[in-house]
């Protein structure tokens, strides 16, 4: 069962890595794609929710084993990365005066945290007058997000193979290298504790913690193979990733940028790597990429993999 797990959603990402698109026109539309297909997500796992008995309680829930997980494994992280930063020093430019809009970073997820609670409302609404019965829902429902997630994959590795980015160049970046493997150990061992201080399996906590910021990926998986609960809090606990990188990469690239670089996770591919360019400049791009190119490559085994076995 694992391992067909692990074909539906690496096959089309390799897929789509090893497909040839040129069109700037077809690559625009990819691009619009994927966030409709993220909301598509999302709003399934609200759906997925609307299952759940006592909601409003599990939502308390679901929000306090969050905020465990984020300390946790974000702590981690930094402890991990801080420690590389001085055994592998970066020279990096001076941080150049880069500003976010922070209402724009709530807007976006307030918009993704919106597409559950429609989710959610749509399949009380549906349940409530019998439009379809439970398992017919539910039936529904997973087809539904497994061919979302199985596009988006595919779409995903068309857009990594589009960047120009060759395996070689991203497997033979020291930095890169080095900094994936702290970041998934140091994440692992975050998720261990917080598993640990909820009051659950260890297997969960690794799964949870296998999202790396990949949002999207985790909410979808884990949503399928542990239950609502578990995606949701695998999405909150990714989703605030973002934020923290935002927060943290212009304090931390002057004096720790590898630990500023992994505090994107697998955002630092392509969300926040206009930010680490800005602040750490050109040298700290190649990092980046190699970083970012490797956990996205990894999130998708290490999620189906811990998720198949806690199961």
């Amino acid at each position: 069962m694992m391992l067909l797990n692990l074909l539906w959603i690496l096959a089309p990402l390799f897929i789509g890595f090893f497909t040839v698109v040129r069109s700037k026109t077809l690559l625009k539309l990819i691009d619009h794609s994927l966030m409709i297909l993220i909301y598509l997500i999302l709003f399934v796992m609200g759906l997925s929710l609307a299952t759940m008995e006592n909601l409003n309680s599990e939502l308390g829930n679901i929000l306090w084993q969050t905020a465990i997980y984020i300390v946790c494994i974000l702590g981690m992280n930094l402890l991990f990365c801080i420690y590389l930063d001085r055994a592998l020093p970066v020279t990096t430019q001076k941080a150049a005066d880069y500003q976010t809009s922070t209402w724009r970073l709530v807007w976006n997820a307030a918009k993704l945290l919106g597409a559950i609670v429609v989710g959610i409302f749509v399949g009380q609404g549906i349940l409530a007058l019998n439009i379809l019965a439970m398992h017919d829902f539910k039936v529904i429902n997973d087809v539904l997000g497994q061919g979302a997630l199985m596009l988006l994959l595919l779409f995903v590795g068309i857009q990594l193979r589009s960047n120009g980015i060759g395996l070689k160049a991203v497997f033979l970046n020291r930095y890169g290298l080095i900094l994936s493997v702290a970041v998934i150990i140091s994440s692992f061992v975050g998720g261990i504790i917080a598993a640990w201080l909820n009051g659950r399996p260890v297997l969960e906590g690794l799964a949870i913690s296998s999202g790396f910021g990949w949002y999207s990926l985790s909410a979808s998986v884990l949503q399928k193979s542990l239950g609502p609960t578990v995606g949701s809090i695998a999405f909150f606990n990714d989703l605030f990733r973002e934020f923290f990188a935002f927060a943290v990469i212009p304090l931390l690239m002057a004096r720790y940028p590898l630990s500023a670089v992994a505090s994107g996770g697998a955002t630092s591919l392509d969300f926040v790597l206009p930010l680490i360019q800005k602040t750490g400049g050109i040298k700290v791009v190649p990092i980046a990429i190699s970083f970012g190119f490797i956990i996205n490559l990894v999130a998708p085994f290490f999620l189906v993999f811990f998720g198949s076995l806690a199961q």
